[in-house]
């Protein structure tokens, strides 16, 4: 393929403009023999400079160049700039009117001012003539350009074709109800009541002014599947005073990702048009294999349940239609309303629901497994648009956060017996882990002003919860030559996870008012020491310097792995135990030494959502 430097098509281009002026010479010659003869040998000039300036008034196609040629023929030189054609001024320097209606605007006034003059030997046949020839010389063999795109004809209105107006309206929104939460005493107060909705309606019948930004309108608006049937509807109408062919024009095209239609003539005019969302994904049904069961790759390791339906606070992704009004877009006068376009996203009208309410646990010990009472299973309520909804998956993953618990705890039993560092070891704990009440309410919602429109997420929540009140207890035997000792470590504390959330302005990021409803804690370990006697008489205490650690964690929400929608998690830990201690021999003296009781270790990291 032939490639051109930049010196080279600009030669190219200049080349190409002065082949059009010498076709446009012999033209004129012929259209104005008398103009020909006045300008003599300076009829190259004159029309290469007549270009030039239709070029800078953005006349660049050579078919609209060379009727801005005509004009010169007719008027003079630079007409536009002499006192009685303010009217030809205003149509180049209109930066709304497109090259082809300037140059059809300007062949229609200097018509009706030949006609209005009467001039002998300058009629509007003459001139209808001339403009005529002109414009077919760029198409001509004489003219036609050397480079695809360089000097393409487009075809020129010719007709007043253009829209008064356009106006968009989406139809009656009383089908719309959504939850709304108060809170009340120990419980939340649940609302399922009707919406009231500011009407979308949006006209345009004004062209933009020079030079402004011309963007499409963007509406958001909510429906169902169509599985649903119609609740939502799209009215758009295009307003007309002439038009070049009623069963052309107005022209409307309309693109989805599920195809498109175009309308034309009076079946374009008035349109009502049935939105609906995309169909939701419905993940395949696992097979039934009982209850749901804690999978780790270790005690501690990351236990999390992936809610199929309905996750937290799940952002909805749109459909968009795309529509686009159109005619020829020229009037007699004045810069056209021209062709319109609007992008509608179309995001699902549900809204959801989702109550929890969990128990605390009771006191498990260790080794001893008897006393490990069972949990209550948590109360979860979930609706869509005051349907219920399967709660099976999200009280499975509540239920996790025990099993890991348990598990989490085993394993640090296995690993004190086997270090055998603390002998005889016995764990006590009151987790008390995410108990308590919350309600969420989420569904898209509209953010309407003067222009147009934008879906957001509107989200409420109330929490009253405790995300830990545990409380922590490890015993065993330290021995050290003929000393031992008990000791007992205990930790406990309590960390509160209360909100009121509220968004129903697009203005508040979703993300960082969701991450902000999180607590964290971190109860220090205490330690009691108790010396037990021995036959060496040897005694066993705590000297200063020990760093027992601390249980430590954190609750909230977070993010899902897969971006659909929130998750609660929770994740508890121990840091690593050193003790100081001082044997007193009888023998030996005294002695200060250090033992490491376990290392760093994660008990729980659980998460549903």
């Amino acid at each position: 393929m032939l490639r051109l430097s930049a010196e080279q098509y600009d030669w190219v281009l200049t080349q190409q403009r002065e082949r059009l002026a010498r076709a446009l010479v012999t033209v004129l010659q012929a259209q104005w023999p008398q103009l020909a003869a006045k300008l003599g040998d300076r009829c190259m000039s004159f029309v290469d400079a007549a270009l030039q300036q239709a070029h800078r008034y953005g006349l660049l196609e050579p078919a609209h160049a060379a009727r801005y040629v005509n004009l010169w023929c007719v008027w003079g030189p630079a007409f536009d700039d002499k006192p009685g054609f303010e009217w030809a001024a205003e149509i180049l320097r209109d930066e709304r009117r497109t090259p082809p209606v300037k140059a059809q605007q300007l062949a229609l006034q200097s018509r009706e001012v030949l006609v209005q003059r009467a001039a002998p030997g300058l009629g509007p046949e003459q001139f209808d003539a001339a403009d005529a020839a002109m414009e077919a010389v760029p198409a001509s063999a004489a003219a036609s350009a050397w480079i695809e795109g360089t000097g393409a004809v487009q075809a020129q209105p010719r007709q007043v074709c253009d829209l008064s107006a356009f106006d968009l309206a989406l139809g009656d929104q009383g089908w719309r109800r959504e939850y709304r939460l108060a809170w009340s005493g120990q419980g939340a107060l649940i609302n399922h009541a009707p919406m009231t909705i500011e009407p979308q309606r949006y006209r345009t019948d004004v062209p933009q002014p020079p030079g402004a930004e011309v963007a499409p309108r963007q509406v958001a608006a909510l429906a169902y599947p169509a599985a649903q049937g119609h609740k939502a509807w799209l009215h758009l109408r295009c307003a007309v005073d002439t038009v070049c062919d009623e069963h052309r024009h107005p022209r409307v095209e309309i693109k989805s990702d599920v195809g498109g239609q175009v309308l034309t003539g009076m079946g374009a005019r008035q349109i009502k048009l049935p939105l609906h969302c995309a169909e939701p994904f419905v993940p395949p049904r696992a097979p039934t294999q009982g209850p749901a069961k804690v999978v780790a790759a270790k005690p501690g390791g990351p236990v999390s349940t992936l809610i199929p339906h309905g996750a937290l606070c799940r952002e909805s992704v749109p459909r968009y239609l795309h529509i686009r009004a159109e005619t020829c877009g020229l009037r007699r006068f004045g810069a056209p309303l021209g062709a319109q376009d609007a992008v509608v996203s179309v995001f699902p009208a549900e809204q959801w629901l989702a109550e929890f309410r969990t128990s605390s646990q009771p006191m498990w010990q260790w080794p001893d497994a008897s006393v490990r009472g069972a949990v209550p299973p948590p109360v979860v309520r979930l609706e869509r648009d005051g349907q219920p909804q399967p709660t099976g998956p999200w009280q499975a993953g509540w239920m996790q956060l025990n099993e890991a618990l348990i598990q989490g705890m085993e394993g640090w039993f296995t690993e004190l017996n086997r270090s055998e560092v603390l002998l005889q070891p016995r764990l006590e704990i009151t987790p008390n882990l995410m108990h308590g009440t919350s309600a969420w309410t989420w569904g898209m919602r509209e953010a309407i002003d003067a222009q147009g429109s934008v879906g957001f997420l509107r989200v409420q929540a109330l929490l009253r919860l405790v995300a830990c009140a545990s409380e922590l207890t490890v015993q065993g035997v330290l021995k050290h030559g003929g000393a031992q000792a008990r000791i007992e470590l205990h930790a406990a504390g309590q960390a509160a996870m209360n909100a009121d959330l509220l968004r129903d302005l697009p203005e508040s990021e979703l993300p960082s008012l969701l991450t902000a409803v999180k607590t964290a804690w971190r109860f220090p370990f205490q330690v009691a020491m108790e010396g037990l006697s021995s036959p060496e008489l040897a005694v066993m205490c705590e000297a200063s310097g020990s760093a027992p650690g601390a249980l430590v964690g954190e609750a909230g929400l977070r993010p899902r792995p897969d971006g659909q929608g929130w998750a609660w998690y929770c994740t508890l830990k121990i840091e690593p135990c050193k003790v100081a201690l001082m044997v007193m021999d009888p023998l030996r003296g005294h002695t200060c030494i250090e033992r490491a009781l376990w290392p760093a270790m994660t008990l729980l990291d659980w998460s549903a959502g």
